[in-house]
C-alpha cells in the first residue's frame, strides 16, 4: 500500500466516513500487522464497533507509521 493510497483513503475517510470503505480498511489493516504495527491500533481500525473518532484516531498512526521509511536492513513481506 502506498503512500498516495494511505492519503487518498484518508481523505475519504475524513469526507465521508468509513462506510462503503471497510475493503480499503481491511487492506491496511493486512499491511499494518505485516509490519509490525502494534496490535492495539490495528484492533481498533479493524472493529467497526468502535466509535468512528476511535478508528480515525488509529488510522492516522498507522498511516504514519506505514509511510515512515523502514530501518536499513529489516525485512518485510510483500503486502
Amino acid at each position: 500500500m502506498s503512500s498516495t493510497d494511505l492519503t487518498d483513503l484518508a481523505w475519504d475517510l475524513a469526507s465521508d466516513g468509513f462506510v462503503g470503505r471497510e475493503n480499503a480498511v481491511r487492506q491496511v489493516v493486512r499491511t499494518a500487522r505485516s509490519r509490525g504495527v502494534p496490535a492495539v491500533l490495528t484492533e481498533v481500525l479493524a472493529d467497526p464497533s468502535q466509535p468512528p473518532v476511535a478508528r480515525l484516531r488509529a488510522f492516522g498512526r498507522i498511516a504514519a507509521l506505514l509511510a515512515a521509511p523502514l530501518p536499513v536492513g529489516r525485512v518485510t513481506q510483500a503486502a
